[in-house]
């Protein structure tokens, strides 16, 4: 079963079963999660429930699983945002759901429309997808996958029913990495690093993004040494652009969350950077848990200022110089 393949979603795979073994699926759902956790999985497999051959549970082995397994079902309509664009737009649900969700079904009984990162709608995009919402085709079905509830607009959440899909576990994360081939060292970092999502751990892999940031753990740890020159010179390569910049700081947040689980006294085995255990508990006694927290809540002032669309640079250079008046020597009762 298609369902089986989903790993640690018991709360909302349960729900969704329920609902397909009593036939009472509603119109639209609202998948919210991290990206990579099972969202699309148990999309597709709520959309190949609905046209299964062999009973209410999508079974995985009739011709119509196989193929919205595949995401080749033609009564499966795969709505999402373009190569190169940052929004999903009118256009796109005009020709991709409102002129095809009142036609018959072509293969099955029902139609399935999966909007993809659908927080990305723009507000013309949102208010024509509501208008198919408020006067649903009999035969089609929708679902939408987003971040979060509050990421959606309002009126459109709420004529959904919201299932919220929970980050993956780390070791669920690292025994998927190691089944694609990962070595298990590098797939235990990544899945720490990851945030229980798998599509962003294989990112980080296939961009290389371990080995590019590898080179920042020396500067991270020496900070509060820095003169002012030195913090700017750091400031202006970490911010060539704006998504070198944003990956940088992704990676301030774990260093420094780190520190603040070694100062609170928490295990080591929640650390993500093992392999510098020894500078992260130095600097978690030099800064203590006051400054930590104040150091992890500018670091995302600036991922959030970053993303959006202020000045890479002047951030930057804002965030380090004030960092660095946060490393300066204090006791660990701070």
């Amino acid at each position: 079963m298609l369902f089986d393949l989903i790993r640690s979603q018991e709360g909302p795979v349960s729900i969704l079963k329920k609902a397909l073994d009593h036939g009472r699926v509603p119109t639209a759902y609202l998948f919210t999660g991290p990206p990579g956790c099972g969202r699309m999985m148990a999309a597709l497999a709520t959309a190949a429930s609905l046209n299964c051959q062999s009973g209410a549970i999508a079974c995985g082995s009739c011709s119509s699983c196989l193929l919205y397994s595949a995401g080749n079902h033609p009564d499966l309509n795969l709505i999402g945002l373009p190569e190169g664009k940052r929004q999903i737009v009118i256009e796109q649900i005009r020709e991709q759901i409102l002129a095809r969700a009142y036609l018959k079904p072509m293969s099955g009984e029902t139609s399935t429309f999966i909007v993809q990162d659908a927080h990305l709608m723009n507000m013309n995009a949102s208010n024509a997808f509501l208008k198919t919402l408020e006067e649903p085709p009999a035969t089609s079905h929708f679902i939408l996958i987003a971040t979060d509830r509050d990421s959606v607009l309002p009126t459109i959440s709420s004529r959904c029913q919201t299932l919220a899909f929970s980050p993956l576990p780390r070791q669920v994360v690292e025994d998927i990495l190691v089944k694609e081939g990962i070595q298990k060292a590098e797939a235990s970092l990544l899945a720490a690093m990851a945030k229980g999502s798998v599509k962003n751990a294989l990112v980080y892999q296939s961009t290389g993004a371990l080995e590019d940031l590898a080179g920042e753990f020396e500067p991270l740890s020496s900070l509060h040494n820095y003169g002012v020159g030195q913090l700017l010179d750091l400031a202006q390569r970490w911010g060539r652009n704006r998504q070198d910049a944003l990956g940088v700081l992704e990676f301030m947040a774990q260093w420094y969350r780190d520190m603040m689980i070694l100062f609170e006294g928490a295990p080591e085995d929640q650390v993500i950077h093992v392999a510098h255990i020894q500078e992260l508990k130095k600097g978690a006694d030099r800064i203590g848990g006051v400054n930590l927290a104040s150091i992890l809540e500018s670091v995302e002032d600036a991922r959030e200022a970053i993303e959006a669309n202020t000045n890479v640079q002047l951030t930057l250079d804002t965030l380090l110089l004030g960092v660095r008046n946060h490393t300066l020597p204090t006791e660990k009762s701070a």
